[in-house]
């Protein structure tokens, strides 16, 4: 993927950046980056977006933005599983990410729901 493509594809997302830790030397406020939560709708058998570039650390909440179809999250991954069993409409599941990768979550209900998570 094009770095440009990269770096606009968090600006279509609906987040939320966290900041925590902070101290003060020589009366100066220090602020460190923690970690990033971003949304992904799930609506019209579809997750949006359908791919994600993320790091450790970082959470993922899927909401249901459906409004009559449930849907079932999971990821089957060597190193760790996720199911948010069934969703139904106006629900969230979270995620947290904690290993590198890419990842696959998967709707249990319509097979051809994908969305590919890039961990670093």
């Amino acid at each position: 993927m094009p770095l440009c493509s990269r770096c606009l594809r968090p600006l279509l997302l609906i987040g939320t950046l966290v900041v925590a830790g902070s101290s003060t030397a020589m009366g100066s406020a220090w602020a460190t980056l923690s970690s990033t939560t971003r949304i992904v709708l799930q609506k019209g058998r579809h997750y949006m977006p359908t791919d994600l570039f993320l790091h450790r650390g970082d959470t993922i909440t899927l909401r249901n933005e459906d409004e009559s179809v449930t849907h079932h999250a999971f990821i089957e991954a060597d190193r760790f599983s996720f199911d948010a069993g069934d969703q139904e409409p106006g629900t969230e599941s979270r995620l947290t990410l904690a290993e590198p990768g890419d990842f696959v979550i998967q709707c249990g209900i319509h097979p051809k729901m994908k969305l590919t998570l890039h961990v670093q």
